[in-house]
């Protein structure tokens, strides 16, 4: 793939479908895990198909990632601060073992990232590269 946006578009198409599939085999941290991973792939594509940013100077953290595309006007602010504490308080409670992953927590990630994937990608002139189903 010579495009770094559709690479990082289709990272994310990967990681939803894999979410999918763990969450069909109860791998609940895993989903969680994937869909942060999906959600910041998305936005990642987006700041790259704008010019925003360049491969190399992608945000190097996960709320960076949400900051950075408020700043470039892919959501609003107050939408990368509720991203932001939702990894803070969720993703990273469950990863390093002081919250319990559970099947409704993983689902409603998913969902999420769904959804945040769909709304970036609705937007896009390379929408159509998008492989998710």
């Amino acid at each position: 793939m010579s495009d770094p946006a559709v690479l990082q578009l289709r990272k994310a198409c990967r990681l939803l479908a894999g979410a999918n599939a763990l969450s069909e085999q109860g791998y609940y941290t895993l989903v969680i895990e994937s869909s942060f991973v999906a959600v910041e792939r998305t936005v990642e594509f987006r700041l790259l198909e704008r010019g925003t940013t360049e491969p190399t100077d992608l945000p190097g953290t996960h709320p960076g990632v949400y900051h950075e595309a408020a700043t470039a006007g892919i959501f609003t602010e107050s939408t990368a601060d509720g991203l932001a504490d939702l990894w803070g308080d969720h993703r990273a409670k469950t990863y390093y073992q002081d919250g319990l992953a559970a099947a409704e927590r993983a689902q409603t990630m998913h969902a999420l990232a769904r959804e945040v994937h769909a709304f970036v990608v609705g937007r896009s002139s390379q929408g159509h590269e998008c492989q998710c189903e």
